[in-house]
């Protein structure tokens, strides 16, 4: 990479930790596999950063965001690059450390480096778990390689967090087959609130599906999350933040196209994804969504609408992680049959 090239990519960093922009990264290690330059890559969790939120206030979120970025930064300087990928998650890449010892510890140091974090409340301390995987070793495309650092970083959660997983296609190739259990039943509590919210029968299902929304929305830490029907958006969760944007309805035919067999869609960052000349992202853009989750709620043959989830914070998209599909795909499921009740019903 040319020095040009470099400041280029430095010369607008993340507004609030001053490392890295997302697509910055993500241009140079795309840049790296054109120039055929090995690499690791690697994606990195803050350990239940939400409860920091929940617990100590946005403000002290921030504030944690930012010494873990410096950090970060200087745990990794003179070896590679670290960017903020959105909320509490960073991704780095190493140019010319493919070497499994070599990038093991690398990432050892990472992950210990947490435990010297000095912060304004003394009784915070995080952990972290991070997933790698290697260019050419793994795979010769950027997709998939953030699709394999991105398994073994589940597979770390998987374990308890607090660890990294380098990816190793004899171990992890799998790793959705081999925690399939975990991931339906670890959160068994979550969907068992949810199913007891859509089928009151003490309440109306308008009152059900609001809470339901309003459990997930904040759970998840959602931006916006809705249910479209033919009517226009429903049922809307907004984060404070967010409120006063202007969300409108895609049009359920708009998304047919996309969603799987299941009824399903999600996009980890929708900017320049390969589909932005279509309709559906064209209105991801005009309402400045970042990534994306979608459901069809549809039962028995009848289509009721969609269910969206709709992460709209400034130059940030997110990585989906199976625990949270797991749970929106479950909600709308749910949420599908007690539509179909109500109409058979009346």
């Amino acid at each position: 990479m040319t020095n040009e090239f470099f400041e280029q990519l430095h010369a607008d960093p993340d507004e609030l930790t001053r490392i890295f922009r997302r697509d910055a990264i993500m241009l140079y290690g795309e840049h790296l596999i054109e120039q055929n330059v090995p690499f690791s890559f690697a994606i990195l969790d803050i350990d239940n950063f939400k409860l920091i939120n929940d617990n100590y206030g946005h403000l002290m979120g921030d504030e944690v965001l930012k010494v873990v970025a410096n950090s970060l930064q200087k745990v990794t300087d003179g070896k590679g690059f670290v960017g903020r990928y959105g909320g509490d998650e960073f991704i780095f890449i190493f140019p010319y450390l493919v070497d499994y010892d070599t990038i093991w510890k690398i990432l050892f140091r990472v992950l210990k480096s947490s435990t010297e974090l000095v912060f304004s409340d003394s009784s915070i301390t995080i952990s972290y778990t991070m997933g790698c995987a290697r260019f050419p070793e793994n795979t010769t495309n950027f997709d998939e390689l953030f699709t394999l650092a991105d398994k073994a970083l589940y597979r770390g959660k998987v374990k308890g967090r607090n660890c990294f997983i380098i990816y190793l296609p004899e171990k992890h190739a799998n790793i959705a087959l081999q925690t399939i259990r975990e991931k339906v039943y670890s959160p068994i509590h979550l969907h068992a609130k949810i199913f007891n919210f859509l089928t009151n029968k003490n309440r109306s299902l308008d009152s059900n599906i609001k809470q339901a929304i309003d459990f997930v929305g904040p759970y998840l830490l959602i931006d916006h999350l809705c249910v479209e029907t033919p009517n226009g958006l429903e049922y809307e969760y907004f984060q404070p933040l967010f409120k006063n944007r202007k969300y409108a309805p895609f049009g359920i035919e708009t998304t047919e196209e996309y969603v799987s067999d299941n009824g399903v869609f999600y996009e980890n960052t929708v900017l320049g994804s390969r589909h932005s000349n279509s309709k559906l992202y064209k209105k991801f853009k005009e309402q400045g969504i970042y990534a994306s989750f979608i459901c069809t709620l549809r039962a028995y043959g009848k289509t009721f609408g969609i269910i969206r989830a709709d992460m709209v914070s400034v130059d940030t998209g997110r990585i989906w992680q199976n625990e949270d599909l797991v749970l929106l795909e479950n909600l709308a499921n749910i949420m599908s049959l007690a539509f179909y009740v109500d109409s058979i019903e009346k």
